[in-house]
């Protein structure tokens, strides 16, 4: 089972219902330069709590104004770094937004994701977690490849384009908190099922 939810997740990466997840996970990480790292870290984790308190009906379903709050704060620990090299404060920051995902994300089901949701609040927590993180790891393999990018590329060959990273993903993440308080997240991520069941 293990092997096929890391295979749907790979698939499902490729669809839009996962921009939800791929989109602010994204951002954090570019914000985030050379702390990328840090940022993918918190972000997965917040992800993977949320996603299976709400899946096990455990808990985890937030307001929007709560969600916004979290992308917004967010928003200014991710950027605190860029005078200061602060990797607790950038994965505090991707642990927000990958929080704010998990609430947020309504994930494209295929035949073995489908039955571990309808098994997940009879599971015990530990082989949920396990079992929805393999999910999970498909689902955001994009987001693996960006971080290694940004981790791998020199730091001065980055200095001089660390403002306007900064601006992207901070802006994102901004626009995704305003679109959230003002109550667009459900309507948009509705078009993203639609976009991605047919």
């Amino acid at each position: 089972m293990i092997v096929d939810l890391l295979i749907e997740g790979f698939e499902s990466a490729l669809l839009p219902c996962s921009f939800v997840v791929l989109v602010p996970g994204a951002a954090a990480v570019i914000a985030s330069r050379q702390e990328s790292t840090s940022a993918f870290v918190g972000f997965f984790i917040g992800l993977v709590a949320l996603s299976f308190l709400r899946f096990s009906d455990r808990g985890g379903d937030l307001s929007p104004t709560i969600v916004a709050l979290l992308l917004a704060a967010a928003v200014i620990l991710v950027a605190i770094p860029l005078v200061r090299r602060l990797n607790i404060v950038t994965g505090a920051g991707g642990l927000l937004v990958g929080a704010a995902a998990g609430v947020l994300w309504e994930p494209c089901v295929a035949i073995n994701f489908a039955d571990l949701l309808n098994d997940l609040p009879a599971r015990t927590p530990v082989m949920g977690v396990i079992l929805l993180a393999t999910y999970i790891v498909g689902v955001i393999a994009p987001l693996f490849g960006v971080a290694a990018v940004l981790y791998l590329i020199p730091n001065p060959s980055l200095i001089l384009a660390r403002p306007v990273m900064l601006v992207v993903g901070c802006g994102t993440l901004a626009l995704m908190a305003l679109a959230t308080a003002a109550g667009f997240s459900d309507e948009i991520i509705g078009k993203l099922v639609e976009l991605s069941v047919v």
